[in-house]
């Protein structure tokens, strides 16, 4: 069998072949059938519909907004001096056009290392902001499943459910207790 394959059939199948075995492998003793306490979430939901989860993604767009205009405003500086150019090509000696086109290079390199730089950094502060979210929401979960005994959490935003019992979705009560803490903060 080709691998390639192989892995797609696996990574399609793997949570069908989870939840089989969990439900296989459940009590030992024969003929009992004890149902598993099962929780879902949807981490995503939680994550947007909370109150930090709301914060982190306006202050991202902040940043974004202030990195576009910072972008924008060495967009317009180039363009000046490129004008510039344009405009006293025929009245500046060779020498000084050479200088202004020099100029132009340098302000689109800044320009670019700007753009690499913040997307970069961006990119870093938005993943350290979501990882903590998500390790608050975490923390949040293990709470629940130690007070209320779950054994089993499944992540709806991931996890490739199809089916759920609605009254096993604790994404609410997630959400309210991450807010809750967070205010105490």
């Amino acid at each position: 069998m080709n691998r390639s394959l192989f892995y797609r059939s696996l990574a399609i199948f793997s949570p069908f072949i989870l939840i089989s075995m969990i439900l296989w492998l459940g009590p030992a003793e024969a003929g009992a059938q004890t149902a598993l306490k099962t929780a879902i979430i949807d981490s995503q939901k939680a994550f947007d519909r909370s109150a930090e989860g709301r914060k982190a993604v306006a202050l991202l767009q902040e940043k974004e907004d202030e990195i576009k205009a910072a972008i924008k405003e060495r967009e317009q500086e180039i363009n000046s001096l490129r004008n510039k150019l344009d405009s006293q090509r025929l009245t500046l000696n060779q020498e000084a056009l050479s200088q202004l086109q020099l100029e132009i290079d340098i302000k689109e390199a800044e320009k670019n290392k700007y753009e690499q730089d913040s997307s970069a950094e961006f990119n870093q502060f938005k993943t350290r902001l979501i990882k903590k979210i998500r390790d608050d929401l975490l923390a949040i979960v293990e709470g629940l499943v130690k007070e209320r005994d779950y054994e089993l959490v499944f992540d709806l935003s991931s996890s490739g459910l199809i089916y759920f019992q609605p009254a096993l979705d604790i994404t609410e009560e997630v959400i309210k207790r991450y807010d809750e803490a967070a205010s105490r903060r």
